[in-house]
C-alpha cells in the first residue's frame, strides 16, 4: 500500500506502522503532482523489469 502525505507528513503513528519510507522528494507539490511522478516511477520500474529500454540513446 502507498500513501501519499500532506504538505506536514503523517502523524508519528503512521510512521512507526510503515514498513518502509519513500520520499519523491524534499520539495513540495500538489498531491496531483505527486501522483504523476509515483505513476511514472513505476513506469520505469516495470520497463525495466520487463527488459524494455526505458532510456533512449
Amino acid at each position: 500500500m502507498f500513501i501519499i502525505g500532506g504538505a506536514f507528513g503523517f502523524d508519528q503513528a503512521v510512521y512507526e506502522r510503515a514498513n518502509e519510507k519513500v520520499s519523491l522528494s524534499n520539495l513540495t507539490f500538489s498531491h496531483q503532482m505527486i501522483r504523476l511522478f509515483f505513476l511514472e516511477q513505476l513506469y520505469r520500474i516495470a520497463s525495466i523489469l520487463k527488459g524494455e529500454k526505458y532510456h533512449h540513446k
